[in-house]
């Protein structure tokens, strides 16, 4: 994770928005990155109905508007963000700062990371109507699906949590499965820690549902399944992060996501550590794990790039036949 060279910040000129921009300047200057600041000013788009004539052929109910901003005020918007940068701004940094125009914002964002060759996107969770915890605005929740590198998402501002990436990281969360898919996702957890000197903790969910709690005989789960899970984290993390890098491992049973943001409440961590979105839960299926996290973790959750996990890209509105994330990493 020591080689990043541009980090893209999505912003939409809101508080949130700014500890958003604050954690990716942090960034930036951890690993000698330069930034792209980025603002897209959504686009309507039109119902069907206002583009064409109506069933009888006649002429369309509503002529189109163009919301396409003209050049006095994108002139206006442009300088309202070069101001909003402004004041974060630190010597060393380069700095650019855009302003997109189109109908998907996540489309928009993914194009540009994309163009930029960006090693991270850091974009806020989103604000609900009373901008308060828990939310994962549909903007972010699409962007994880469809992003080509590793997302960070801040949460919103919270008046009893200091924003960790300006004060600095001291405890990181992994989450991760036990197969060669968490190797990376471990290595790049530990190399993050490394260079934050901060305490790593390597968290791994045994998915057991409450009716199967009550169903299975425990000492006969945890000859089974309890044990050697236990056994194979210990031995990943020897493996992966190495005896001269302790790592504390956690094992619990239970609904992932759930389990992952009890642990982050008890160990307050600077940041969740996870592997990449990959579509969306089956229906019935329940929120998925990467998402609920992302939706209430009190501190910025980093999904890892899906490259490195050896995951599938998936495009925006992909329906998945399983939940991305169906575990931990």
């Amino acid at each position: 994770m020591s080689d990043f060279s541009r980090v893209l910040c999505a912003i939409d000129l809101t508080e949130p928005s700014r500890r958003a921009l604050d954690c990716a300047l942090w960034w930036a200057r951890q690993h000698g990155a330069d930034v792209s600041v980025l603002h897209v000013h959504r686009l309507a788009v039109l119902p069907p109905e206002t583009m064409s004539g109506d069933a009888t052929g006649g002429a369309p109910a509503q002529a189109p508007v163009d919301t396409t901003l003209p050049p006095d005020e994108r002139q206006a918007r442009q300088l309202e963000l070069e101001n909003f940068v402004e004041g974060s701004r630190t010597d060393g940094l380069q700095i650019e700062v855009l302003l997109e125009q189109d109908p998907s914002v996540a489309d928009a964002i993914v194009t540009r990371a994309d163009a930029l060759a960006a090693d991270l996107i850091v974009v806020g969770a989103g604000t609900g109507s009373n901008s308060e915890h828990p939310v994962l605005g549909r903007i972010t929740g699409d962007l994880l699906r469809a992003a080509s590198c590793s997302v960070l998402v801040i949460p919103p501002p919270a008046a009893d949590v200091a924003n960790p990436c300006v004060t600095g990281l001291s405890r990181i969360m992994c989450a991760v499965k036990l197969s060669d898919d968490s190797r990376p996702l471990l290595a790049s957890a530990a190399s993050l820690a490394t260079e934050s000197s901060a305490h790593l903790t390597v968290v791994h969910v045994v998915e057991l549902s409450h009716v199967a709690a009550v169903a299975y005989d425990f000492d006969a789960h945890r000859e089974v399944r309890v044990q050697p899970a236990r056994d194979e984290l210990v031995e990943l993390v020897a493996e992966v992060v190495g005896p001269d890098k302790p790592a504390e491992e956690i094992l619990a049973q239970g609904n992932a996501g759930e389990e992952i943001l009890k642990l982050a409440a008890e160990e307050s961590p600077g940041l969740i550590v996870l592997g990449p979105a990959s579509g969306r839960a089956a229906p019935g299926a329940g929120r998925p794990t990467g998402q609920t996290v992302a939706r209430e973790a009190r501190c910025p959750v980093l999904f890892v790039h899906a490259a490195e996990m050896g995951a599938t890209r998936y495009p925006i509105g992909f329906e998945a036949s399983r939940p991305f994330f169906d575990n931990q990493g």
